[in-house]
């Protein structure tokens, strides 16, 4: 007999359908707010249930629980058939959805709103709204008061530090694994994004880049995205608040300087919110206030570590001056947290990734930590030596010359890999190409011992080497990234120098390569238009390549879906009033975008693309061509 899902085995069935990687335990202890036995409770009663529908709930080692690509479609029946009652109010969110709802749209609102606005916001009716904000309080642990008043509405009231804590909390687990402004505003909830735009987060994510770079300023991935979820929710609440005066006196510091460019029109820059912003930076590991490290000190240390590496026999080794000034910054920032009790918890992965990957920078941090130890008797934590490996790392003379061997992994066909290969030959020549291969290869291949790292087209995942993502057409950006990794390593990936989006080998900004310069073809100008159809070509490529790893276009489907685009391209230009869209190919839309969310979304921001920079629209029907060529593979 078939058992009905309970509403938390819903809620992570969902989670499982959406999602185009495998999800851990810690994800959903974070999403469900459930002990681990629970989860894995549910986990086994939820298998046990797909079983009965034909739906695998596989495992895979160290990474987590998945369901396969071609099985997610019976998902949304098991949904509609065994959980009936997992929907709380109209639209088909969750209650936890529905609770942050209600509270995004309040924590924008300048004044009482009625409840009549806040249902028609919530979607959902008069008495489902009453049932939640009964609720409120309790859920989100009394960080804040709901106040309402008799025909006027209601209203948030709460310290400010904790509503932005609460709202970033919320914004920092959803951005998780995201590296771009586009991502990170895609994943804003809907309220939030009438009150910022993209450019504003690309300018708060240069601001601080820009500010970390001038300080030498190191922040890891988890900290970086918590203090762009905060500042995201400082910028829209900033609006809402009594103008204060501002007190910016003597001489600039880091975190004054970073709120000076974070205020918008020079709203914001007071005592209240400069105490705010130095929080959160301490508590995501960045003494920002004035530093209590004896210079003195701090010079006597460094004297120390540079004195040892001196009197090593490989004394040419690193570049001393700028080794300097990198470990002053560091120790006299590492110091000042001493002194507050303030030490960073350390980092397993981080860890293991610089005792394996560059173990003589690691021991030769541990000699020289050994002598600081000597000379002044100072213990350094195991992961401020790992720091210490990086800087060392960071500043040896060799780095770039050591010559590599490279791997070329391209999904699109042995042409464009023999291409590329040519390229990275061209301008790598310290590089040596020992293959050429596809996915499927490369997690099989028994000869990856011989390859330092791979340069791919597409995302790869569960790797015995890195991976430095590029496009398949080897532009400059992609160049950039070959060289910061050449220079410093895959520990980037956690341990961001100066620019966090350098460190990010697995994720790759778009490259835009349709852009105001280049406009819509002109009639009769065949040099022209053989230039924009092959920029649109290699977008399409670009765009393809960030599918979710279980879709695995063939070349078949890859050379059909670009003859289709070539044909289509006259259509949409010529602009013609078109009748009504068929009714059958709405319904397959909306089913992809139901059924491959991760598909859907990657491709729509390649249409918006196309249709913005060449003036034309897409219509629905010629949108599920694509989607057609694309998860008929899946």
């Amino acid at each position: 007999m078939k058992k009905n899902l309970k509403p938390r085995q819903a809620e992570i069935l969902r989670y499982l359908m959406t999602s185009s990687q495998p999800l851990d335990i810690a994800f959903f202890k974070e999403k469900i707010s459930r002990g681990e036995r629970t989860i894995r409770y549910d986990l086994q009663e939820l298998k046990e249930i797909c079983s009965e529908y034909g739906v695998e709930i596989r495992y895979l080692t160290k990474r987590g629980y998945y369901i396969p690509a071609s099985q997610k479609p019976e998902c949304s029946g098991i949904l509609l058939l065994g959980a009936p009652d997992v929907k709380e109010g109209a639209g088909g969110s969750t209650e936890e959805k529905n609770f942050y709802r209600i509270f995004f749209y309040l924590l924008i609102q300048k004044s009482y709103i009625p409840a009549e606005k806040i249902a028609e916001a919530s979607y959902m009716s008069r008495s489902t709204l009453n049932r939640f904000l009964g609720r409120m309080e309790e859920f989100f642990q009394n960080q804040f008061r709901l106040e309402v008043k008799k025909a006027v509405g209601y209203r948030l009231f709460g310290e400010e530090m904790a509503l932005r804590r609460l709202a970033a909390g919320y914004l920092s687990a959803r951005f998780k694994g995201s590296y771009t402004a586009d991502d990170w505003y895609l994943l804003l909830p809907e309220r939030l994004k009438d009150k910022i735009r993209v450019s504003d987060i690309q300018e708060i994510s240069k601001s601080i880049r820009k500010m970390n770079a001038k300080y030498n300023i190191w922040i890891s991935n988890t900290a970086y995205l918590n203090l762009i979820s905060y500042c995201i929710v400082r910028f829209i609440r900033i609006p809402l608040l009594p103008e204060g005066q501002e007190v910016f006196t003597g001489e600039a510091t880091y975190v004054e300087e970073l709120l000076k460019k974070l205020s918008v029109r020079n709203r914001g820059r007071t005592a209240c919110e400069l105490e705010g912003l130095a929080e959160i930076l301490e508590e995501n590991g960045i003494y920002a206030r004035e530093k209590n490290a004896d210079d003195v000190v701090v010079q006597k240390i460094v004297d120390r570590i540079l004195l040892h590496l001196r009197n090593r026999e490989d004394r040419g080794r690193f570049q001393l001056e700028e080794l300097r000034q990198d470990l002053y910054e560091h120790l006299k920032s590492y110091l000042s947290m001493s002194a507050q009790e303030r030490m960073e918890d350390e980092n397993e992965y981080v860890l293991g990734e610089i005792r394996d990957y560059y173990s003589f920078y690691y021991q030769l941090a541990w000699e020289c930590a050994e002598a600081v130890k000597a000379e002044m008797g100072k213990d350094f934590s195991t992961m401020e030596i790992c720091y210490l490996a990086v800087y060392l790392y960071k500043n040896s003379i060799h780095t770039e010359e050591e010559r590599k061997n490279v791997i070329i992994v391209c999904a699109t066909g042995k042409g464009l890999s023999h291409f590329l290969t040519l390229r990275i030959k061209s301008v790598f020549p310290m590089l040596n190409v020992v293959g050429q291969i596809s996915p499927y290869q490369l997690s099989r291949a028994s000869d990856l011992k011989h390859a330092d790292f791979a340069i791919s087209t597409i995302p790869l995942e569960d790797t015995l080497i890195p991976v430095v993502k590029i496009s398949g057409a080897l532009l400059e950006d992609d160049i950039k990234r070959i060289q910061d990794f050449l220079r410093y390593g895959k520990m980037l990936d956690e341990i961001p120098m100066k620019q966090k989006e350098d460190a990010s080998f697995l994720s790759k900004e778009e490259p835009l390569l349709l852009d105001d310069a280049n406009p819509a073809v002109p009639d009769g100008r065949l040099a022209e238009a053989a230039t924009a159809m092959s920029r649109l070509i290699l977008t399409l490529l670009e765009y393809t390549a960030k599918l979710p790893p279980e879709v695995q276009l063939s070349q078949d489907a890859m050379l059909g879906m670009i003859i289709h685009m070539s044909m289509a391209v006259p259509r949409w230009f010529a602009a013609e009033k078109r009748e009504e869209e068929n009714e059958e190919y709405r319904r397959e839309y909306y089913r992809v975008k139901e059924q491959y969310p991760d598909v859907f979304y990657i491709m729509e921001k390649f249409f918006e693309l196309v249709e913005k920079t060449f003036q034309v629209k897409i219509s629905i029907s010629e949108r599920t061509a694509f989607f057609l060529y694309i998860i008929e593979e899946v």
